[in-house]
């Protein structure tokens, strides 16, 4: 039977991201928390990551889950990372063309 790695479990960090995507801050909140949110959303192994894209989807309305489901890992992750500048009110994002 197959054991999961699960030395690395990146919860806080997983709740963190979570908080910053989906509970109301003021603008000045979200800004100081930016910097943080961001490093976790990089520094996440692949399995948290994919933890956190369920989660993500299933606080989705419909239509966005839908097109969040259609990305691949890199697409899902830089939509998160999209999200969180938007977030900001800032148009300086990478990932926006």
């Amino acid at each position: 039977m197959y054991h999961y790695q699960t030395k690395d479990i990146f919860d806080q960090e997983i709740d963190f991201i979570l908080r910053f995507l989906f509970e109301y801050d003021t603008p000045e909140q979200k800004q100081e928390s930016f910097e943080q949110a961001y490093a976790l959303l990089q520094r996440l192994d692949i399995a948290s990551h994919y933890l956190l894209f369920s989660l993500v989807k299933e606080r989705l309305p419909r239509r966005a889950k839908l097109l969040f489901a259609a990305e691949d890992y890199k697409g899902k992750k830089e939509m998160i990372a999209e999200v969180m500048y938007y977030w900001l009110g800032r148009n300086d994002s990478p990932y926006v063309a």
